[in-house]
């Protein structure tokens, strides 16, 4: 028999003596800041129309062109990310890829994160799952990787259609 017995959320020694688990904010407050967020920028992802460029419906925000596609003619490698996630929550899956790939990963990890979210909100835990070989350094990696193969994929695909001012 185990030393300890579930008993709500306290646990009962074998001798009777009851142990609180540690302070800490319960997943319930995690799960609801989380699936505020995801929301947010889905819901203003989905306000905002997704400019036919590929890039550029930042804009909408009041906030200017990029400088470095403004000075170079080459897009900076978050160049479509707002487009990306303008036709992700529109259902619009290969314009979003074609927009910026990393947008649209992340548009996707960000529905896939409410959903959790909301998950862990209705059952007051966060869903079990165990992967050994995901780091923070691996997970900061592969988004730098797919950062930058975004990049490239979004110029190549600029100078191929001829879509980029450069071209």
């Amino acid at each position: 028999m185990n030393p300890t017995q579930e008993s709500g959320r306290e646990a009962v020694s074998e001798a009777g003596e009851t142990h609180r688990p540690a302070a800490g904010v319960h997943p319930r407050w995690w799960a609801a800041a989380v699936l505020a967020a995801c929301t947010t920028v889905l819901g203003l992802s989905a306000y905002l129309k997704p400019d036919p460029r590929g890039y550029g419906t930042h804009a909408q925000l009041g906030t200017g062109q990029c400088g470095i596609l403004i000075v170079t003619g080459y897009p900076c490698p978050t160049c479509g990310m707002t487009t990306a996630f303008a036709h992700a929550v529109r259902g619009q899956w290969w314009r979003s890829f074609l927009a910026q790939p990393g947008g649209f990963v992340m548009a996707v990890a960000t529905m896939v994160l409410a959903v959790v979210s909301a998950w862990t909100l209705i059952r007051g835990r966060w869903p079990a799952v165990r992967l050994p070989w995901v780091t923070p350094f691996r997970l900061l990696m592969g988004f730098l990787v797919l950062l930058l193969g975004s990049w490239a994929f979004k110029i190549v695909l600029g100078l191929a259609l001829g879509t980029l001012p450069r071209s």
